[in-house]
């Protein structure tokens, strides 16, 4: 199983593609989680931290993945090993999307790995729907499907 943890307002924008990589991906989870309401940027740093902590809580021998900036970065073939490597081990894997000021280093005690997704800034929900095609992509691309050329 794959489960997409994220911290996001709305996707509006791109609920209508998001739903169709979901239909596709039956075997994907989002748990989506309120951001924080609060001024003080350490403050809300914390509490998001402590919002995801508790769901990882769950899932701690779980293959946990956090995306965020300045970390490794693959290309399509290595994240699919990645996920192909884990799901064949029966090992479910959690990506885990922080909120704009990032999360605290609290978080590491959970991650198994630390992903970068593009060197470029995405909003949140554009980063959920181009992990969503990434890993319909790998599922394609396991699966011997012409997908991915």
């Amino acid at each position: 199983m794959i489960r997409i943890i994220y911290i996001a307002d709305s996707s509006k924008h791109f609920d209508e593609a998001i739903k169709e990589y979901l239909k596709r991906l039956n075997k994907v989870e989002l748990v989506k989680i309120k951001p924080t309401k609060l001024w003080n940027k350490s403050q809300i740093i914390q509490k998001d931290t402590e919002n995801i902590n508790k769901r990882l809580e769950k899932f701690s021998e779980d293959f946990n993945v956090l995306l965020s900036l300045n970390w490794k970065q693959l290309d399509t073939l290595s994240f699919t090993s990645l996920i192909k490597k884990r799901l064949d081990q029966g090992i479910n894997i959690n990506f885990i999307i922080g909120w704009a000021f990032g999360l605290d280093e609290d978080i590491l005690n959970y991650i198994s790995y630390k992903l970068q997704l593009s060197k470029l800034t995405f909003p949140h929900s554009l980063a959920l729907l181009v992990l969503l095609e990434q890993i319909y992509r790998s599922f394609q691309i396991i699966n011997w499907r012409n997908y991915h050329y």
